[in-house]
């Protein structure tokens, strides 16, 4: 959840004219400027809440905006991902999993140490893969896993049931 991610979005919206996407700018944000495309709508919002109806999108791709957050933030994060998100419809999400490599302990720490020391807990071991179902999701399954330079991340695809 970034508003660098709106770049992203402006450019697979001018490759892919058909589509209809929508990007999430953070209500903290500055405002992002640039010329409108017909198929990209922003949306204002955080982990709590986002400006958009229920039962709207149909898919959502997520990149690394769960780690930061506390336990408690994590799970209302994903239920309202599952909130905007149409029957059927499929989460996409790549964060930080469990490192199996020691040098992919150090981004963990770090965000221990930028977001307070629980933040990454259930990142060291894994069980962050739980908030899913806490959440409501069906078919919580990791797609892959990988060692980055940040650390371990794992893509997760979830489908609101």
């Amino acid at each position: 959840m970034s508003a660098e991610g709106f770049s992203t979005f402006a450019v697979l919206a001018r490759d892919y004219p058909a589509v209809q996407f929508a990007a999430l700018q953070p209500m903290e944000s500055r405002k992002i400027t640039g010329a409108p495309l017909s198929n990209l709508e922003l949306l204002h919002g955080d982990h709590c809440g986002i400006d958009c109806r229920a039962a709207s999108i149909d898919k959502i791709i997520c990149s690394l905006a769960l780690h930061p957050l506390p336990q408690n933030g994590k799970v209302a994060f994903l239920k309202e991902m599952r909130r905007v998100l149409r029957q059927g419809g499929t989460l996409y999400l790549a964060e930080l999993d469990q490192p199996l490599r020691p040098r992919e302990t150090h981004v963990l720490r770090v965000t221990g140490h930028l977001f307070g020391p629980d933040t990454p807990t259930s990142h060291y071991d894994g069980t962050w893969l739980t908030l899913f179902k806490q959440a409501g999701f069906v078919g919580v399954r990791r797609m892959s896993s990988f060692s980055e330079i940040i650390g371990r991340v794992t893509i997760v695809r979830a489908r609101r049931g």
